[in-house]
């Protein structure tokens, strides 16, 4: 079983509100894992609601960073682009592949999209983040 990814305010920005939307972000991927721990059940119907949730934001947050970063004159700007396209690239080939009745396939998804996204804040986020605030 996957382990639950909790905030930590190491991850803000100073950037309030790409800091809000990464925390909306994480606890949006974890009401995948709430759903991977509750009900078998339940799992396939509230699964279903939970990746539609989970995508539309993170497009959503990708889209309002890279304004952002444009707006501030990030010159990295388009090679994050890549990575964040490349990430959504790879979460809907892995949503097309998970089993509607598999809570395990459900567990293994949010244990790659919780990782990716804390890791991209951690490391890609920080940098651009500390280039813009100069």
């Amino acid at each position: 079983m996957a382990e639950k990814v909790n905030w930590d305010d190491s991850y803000l920005l100073g950037i309030d509100d790409i800091d809000e939307q990464h925390k909306k972000l994480l606890a949006i991927a974890n009401e995948v894992y709430e759903i991977t721990t509750g009900s078998p059940d339940t799992y396939k119907l509230n699964m279903a609601a939970a990746l539609k949730k989970l995508t539309d934001y993170t497009v959503y947050h990708f889209s309002n960073e890279e304004e952002y970063m444009k707006k501030h004159g990030y010159a990295g700007v388009d090679a994050h682009k890549v990575a964040h396209d490349n990430f959504v690239k790879e979460v809907e080939f892995q949503v097309q592949h998970l089993s509607s009745d598999n809570i395990d396939d459900g567990a293994r998804f949010y244990s790659y999209v919780a990782r990716w996204v804390m890791n991209h804040i951690a490391k890609a986020d920080k940098i651009w983040a500390a280039a813009v605030k100069r």
